[in-house]
């Protein structure tokens, strides 16, 4: 019994070793994003500089691997218009990085208002499925391609959680921020607990 709990035990820290490994290397990409997303301090923060009405796109660099579960953490550091979540880059590219949370628009995303978006339900596009964040909240995401599930909760108030089962893994997904009016958010290099 005791070698099966040690087992358990290992495997568990060689998941968060992978977790964080993953983490500390994520960055906001300089060249999968909108132009009118500018990326900062060490590519960990975004934000939107045109303070139009649009809603603009900023991918990472890193891909979601294929394998395991891992997990990122932002912090909504102002703004009043945001979404996080995981898309494809081919379909946002394609689309110029702007406005891709409609259904067959290559993401899942949740928003500030508690809305969510996935790219081929549309019995849930934009209803109001999750819950609400706003300026200094902290949103983890986790996500196993495995398992085909990516699911959201708010730091400080674990019970507040969305999942969305059954994503579509069949092209690379990329976690990916959506910002509007002058909106900013921190990819945080740890995960709060």
């Amino acid at each position: 019994m005791n070698g099966v709990v040690l087992e358990q035990e290992k495997q568990n820290r060689i998941e968060l070793e992978k977790i964080q490994q993953y983490n500390e290397s994520l960055q906001f990409s300089n060249t999968y994003k909108s132009g009118n997303c500018q990326v900062t301090e060490g590519a960990k923060l975004v934000a939107e500089v045109s303070n139009s009405g649009s809603w603009y796109f900023c991918l990472f660099e890193q891909a979601i691997p294929k394998t395991g579960k891992i997990q990122f953490a932002f912090q909504i550091l102002n703004g009043s218009y945001f979404m996080v979540g995981i898309g494809f880059r081919e379909i946002i590219q394609k689309n110029n990085y702007v406005s891709c949370y409609q259904t067959g628009y290559g993401t899942y995303l949740i928003s500030q208002g508690g809305c969510t978006y996935s790219h081929h339900n549309k019995e849930i596009y934009g209803k109001q499925l999750s819950f609400t964040f706003t300026n200094y909240d902290i949103i983890i995401i986790e996500v196993c391609i495995e398992h085909k599930y990516i699911k959201w909760s708010r730091q400080n108030n674990p019970q507040a959680t969305c999942v969305q089962l059954d994503i579509d893994t069949s092209q690379q997904l990329y976690p990916c921020v959506v910002i509007a009016h002058n909106s900013k958010i921190k990819l945080l290099e740890n995960i709060p607990v």
